[in-house]
């Protein structure tokens, strides 16, 4: 398929079974996105060889390959280094797998986002602009703000020089939160994204996890406060400056 620049965001999509491929084409070029679909690892390949894409969409299951190992290849910038300039190009997978253990493998190997299978084709549509509204261009590779610094490939936290542990679902939770800075998450919505599936309505499980982050980030000052509470809404992840002003006059009201 040719490319011809224009106004449109182009999108690549990797995905083995035509249905599927033909559904998320026609809605997001009805979101109006240029889309271009390769039905294996090979094909994509080819494609990314040509084509500059503003975002990959990408299956898991393909079949001549995995799309961990395709993400992993964009990452490197190709097997020889032709792909260097794709090497931050946002990655959303699509796929069935959705277990703890795969949703943490595509972070791991540089993914932006995991949807998993059946989808919602507007939710899908969402996620998408989110993810290229917020990469302005560079959406792979660690995320920092102030002494933090969340590292997806390594899946690793530190502040300064000091490497934090942290549990796999206190990491999903924490980069969820901290790639999309200033946006207010419902609990419930946190319990889908980081557990994969709704809890009845308790979900004092995401305030646990919330909690423990804090006690972790609170090795340096001010950085519990990156988390905060939107009270009858959820939490959102904030920069340092602003938690530690947010505190102060917290503070002083108290006071």
């Amino acid at each position: 398929m040719e490319f011809t620049p224009f106004a449109r965001q182009t999108l690549l999509l990797v995905e083995d079974n035509p249905k599927i491929a033909e559904f998320v084409r026609i809605y997001l070029e009805r979101a109006d996105y240029t889309v271009l679909v390769a039905e294996g690892c090979r094909e994509g390949m080819e494609l990314l060889q040509q084509q500059q894409p503003d975002l990959i969409l990408l299956d898991v299951l393909l079949d001549d390959g995995t799309g961990f190992d395709f993400c992993r290849t964009v990452r490197r910038g190709g097997l020889d280094g032709s792909m260097a300039r794709l090497v931050n190009v946002p990655i959303l997978m699509l796929t069935a797998k959705a277990d703890e253990c795969d949703r943490l493998e595509g972070f791991r190997c540089g993914a932006d986002d995991y949807v998993t299978k059946p989808f919602s084709p507007d939710e899908l549509v969402c996620r998408v602009q989110a993810i290229l509204r917020r990469s302005n261009g560079i959406s792979h590779g660690v995320l920092e703000a102030g002494p933090l610094a969340i590292d997806p490939v390594r899946h690793e936290v530190k502040i300064g020089q000091r490497v934090l542990e942290m549990a796999p679902k206190e990491f999903e939770l924490l980069y969820i939160l901290a790639s999309n800075a200033g946006q207010v998450y419902s609990r419930e919505y946190l319990l889908e994204r980081v557990w994969g599936y709704s809890y009845a309505g308790n979900t004092r499980t995401v305030d646990v996890h919330v909690n423990r982050l804090r006690q972790k980030l609170s090795v340096e000052e001010g950085c519990d406060a990156m988390i905060t509470t939107e009270w009858g809404v959820g939490y959102k992840f904030v920069a340092l400056e602003a938690a530690v002003q947010a505190r102060e006059v917290g503070a002083t009201v108290a006071a």
